[in-house]
């Protein structure tokens, strides 16, 4: 499911996800989380860019992780996959795909 919402993280001292709260559920990461980079679609996004804007316009960190709800009436072993970006400039996280 694609999705498009605004998260809290929750980052060890490596800065890996550990947890985040998503309309009101805190989820606990329960595999080490994916990092990769990938080329945001900076035209869609911005009509116009001022020259010599950096790394941060083209490339979008992205991470991947397995976390379950941290209470609650799910099975404390039951999980879904979550895709979130983090963004350098201003460091906020979005949930941008969730596979359950």
């Amino acid at each position: 499911m694609r999705v498009d919402e605004t998260v809290f993280v929750s980052t060890n001292k490596g800065g890996e996800p550990v947890g985040f709260n998503w309309r009101g559920i805190a989820y606990l990461v329960k595999a080490r989380p994916m990092r990769w980079f990938a080329r945001r679609e900076w035209w869609v996004e911005a009509s116009r860019v001022q020259r010599g804007v950096g790394a941060s316009l083209v490339e979008v960190e992205m991470w991947r992780l397995q976390a379950g709800r941290a209470s609650g009436t799910l099975d404390s072993n039951e999980a879904a996959q979550f895709e979130l970006t983090r963004s350098e400039d201003d460091n906020v996280w979005r949930l941008v795909r969730v596979w359950r």
